[in-house]
């Protein structure tokens, strides 16, 4: 296993994934239906952690281990993935993940929760497109990583 493939794929993934990600959360109209739907859910004020930059920096953080862990993950099953050309593959890949992850996710926040359905949408739609540019990334570097 070529760890340090791992993690400079990974990192590349997330720092694509973490520019995209804050597109889509911090725009003015994501930004009016959190603000709408405030009421109905209990979210974590970010001055405990330092403001929003120290609260970028752990969400970056974070996304960083996630990033890594999915492209071992795809250093596990590329090869299964018969699709070419390789960005393709981790379009598709990426598009699994969902399937398997987030679109579960969405569902159970959806059917256990209190959280407004536009907002479940919203993020599971987030979500979707994140993992989309994760394993893009991830398709395109990893074979030009030795």
């Amino acid at each position: 296993m070529n760890w340090k493939k791992i993690i400079i794929v990974g990192l590349v993934a997330e720092v694509a994934a973490f520019i995209v990600g804050n597109i889509l959360y911090l725009n003015p109209w994501t930004a009016s239906v959190y603000s709408a739907s405030a009421a109905s859910y209990c979210s974590k004020p970010m001055e405990p952690f330092g403001g929003v930059g120290s609260w970028l920096l752990l969400m970056f953080a974070g996304g960083i281990l996630s990033s890594i862990l999915l492209t071992l993950l795809y250093s596990y099953t590329e090869k299964g993935i018969k699709i070419e050309p390789n960005w393709k593959k981790g379009l598709f890949f990426g598009f699994l993940f969902w399937i398997v992850s987030g679109l579960p996710t969405a569902y159970n926040t959806w059917l256990l929760h209190s959280y407004p359905d536009l907002l479940v949408a919203v993020e599971a739609f987030n979500g979707l497109v994140g993992v989309l540019v994760a394993g893009t990334v991830i398709g395109l570097v990893y074979e030009k990583i030795k």
